[in-house]
């Protein structure tokens, strides 16, 4: 494990723009993983923690239709000729053409001579942010290397696709390791086009590491979140809750309404590290029983919830009658909840989708479970989008799904959030 010490070090010269005379954050050893960020004082929910600054930032260029991307402003741009008239293969609008960014990006681009400089390639495009390590001062790449990075088998593979569309790759092993080490660290803790709304934090359409929030661990209940600036894509950090002195900060690695399983699950093969916060070592998850279904013994009111063992296919436990019950009939009753409501999204029709999650979804899963929460915000996106012929109760029916979402939020003990302002805003409206 890199020091501590030089980490911070490193951090606080690259973030010298947002010095602060009493920063409210440190770097230490951390009980969750390898090092952590640690308030130096108590933090006020709703108080900034931090702010942090893009080290890499590109294209995330994962869609045909982001392709047309500005490689530096990241504006989308008229469907045809948006390309790099000097040859290097990049998408940029008029205005960045003449900026010292794209005079870089160009100037290393086209001395690899791409094969076809004129037509957008998701491979080239997606390359410029490990790329552009290449030109970072010694600070900036000493402190790249101080952040982990997941060095398995794959961790090339990127780089070496995308030299096949350059003639005159370069085959300086130092350039390359460069460019490898970028992509394995924006792979372990860099942020890559989320735009899913059941997250807790703001949406992000680019390819981005920020080297102080990468050292934040994750909790499935997390004590901050965080939001961009749109102008500089600079990122605050926000207290969720109130955070005494000492505290180690968290943010979140995975979807809110994620149940036990699908978290374990997730965590072991993207992060590779089990997860044992208290929510994970809770089998009804504070209460909330978001991976909760009915018993199989039709005589029992009670619910059935996951053991906490950390496998994919754990057996379940009635909390009522204590009958424990093999993984597969369990799963069945979400998979049919899940099927009818994918059928009725797949309708087109709203107000069927309403019908369902108000009267035959209960027949198979409890409400709290979060194959509901998800049926319930697709709902709440579509209305608050559109006006679809729901029948009257429709501005009702978006503030009482709204509500069932936050009480649930409350139970597992989230706090400020940039869902729960949206779920709060939506309710309101």
């Amino acid at each position: 494990m890199i020091c501590p010490k030089r980490t911070t070090e490193l951090l606080e010269q690259f973030l010298e723009p947002f010095k602060d005379k009493d920063p409210a954050w440190e770097i230490g050893v951390s009980k969750i993983a390898g090092r952590g960020v640690f308030t130096t004082r108590n933090i006020k929910r709703g108080e900034v923690i931090f702010r942090d600054m893009p080290l890499l930032i590109g294209p995330a260029a994962r869609k045909e239709d982001t392709l047309n991307s500005c490689s530096v402003c990241f504006k989308l741009l008229p469907d045809t000729k948006f390309m790099c008239r000097q040859g290097c293969g990049l998408p940029i609008c008029n205005l960045c053409q003449k900026k010292k960014q794209h005079k870089a990006d160009c100037a290393l681009f086209k001395s690899w001579e791409p094969c076809e400089p004129e037509v957008a390639n998701s491979l080239i495009i997606r390359l410029l942010c490990p790329a552009r390590a290449i030109n970072c001062t010694k600070e900036q790449r000493d402190l790249m290397y101080c952040l982990q990075a997941t060095l398995d088998n794959n961790h090339r593979t990127e780089v070496r696709n995308a030299a096949k569309c350059f003639r005159k790759f370069p085959t300086d092993k130092k350039l390359i390791d460069i460019m490898n080490r970028a992509v394995a660290v924006l792979r372990t803790n860099g942020f890559d086009e989320t735009s899913d709304r059941t997250n807790d934090n703001q949406e992000f359409f680019y390819r981005a590491l920020f080297p102080l929030f990468a050292l934040v661990n994750h909790d499935c209940v997390p004590n901050s979140y965080y939001t961009f600036e749109e102008k500089t894509n600079n990122m605050i950090v926000r207290a969720s809750v109130d955070i005494p002195s000492g505290t180690e900060i968290t943010t979140t690695y995975t979807k809110l309404f994620t149940g036990n399983i699908a978290r374990h699950l997730f965590l072991k093969m993207k992060k590779t590290f089990t997860c044992k916060c208290q929510r994970c070592s809770d089998p009804t998850e504070k209460g909330a029983f978001i991976s909760a279904v009915y018993c199989r013994d039709t005589n029992c009111p009670g619910l059935a919830v996951p053991e906490v063992t950390g496998m994919p296919q754990p057996n379940w436990n009635c909390l009522e009658c204590k009958q424990k019950s093999p993984h597969a009939p369990m799963s069945k009753a979400q998979d049919l909840a899940v099927g009818a409501i994918n059928a009725k999204t797949n309708s087109n029709s709203l107000k069927t989708l309403i019908q369902y999650i108000k009267e035959k979804s209960s027949s198979f899963i409890p409400e709290s479970n979060y194959c509901i929460i998800d049926a319930k915000l697709q709902v709440i996106s579509r209305l608050s989008k559109s006006l679809e012929d729901c029948g009257e109760e429709s501005a009702g029916t978006k503030a009482q799904f709204c509500q069932d979402i936050l009480d649930i939020m409350d139970k597992l003990g989230l706090g400020d959030c940039v869902m729960r302002t949206y779920l709060e805003t939506e309710k309101a409206k």
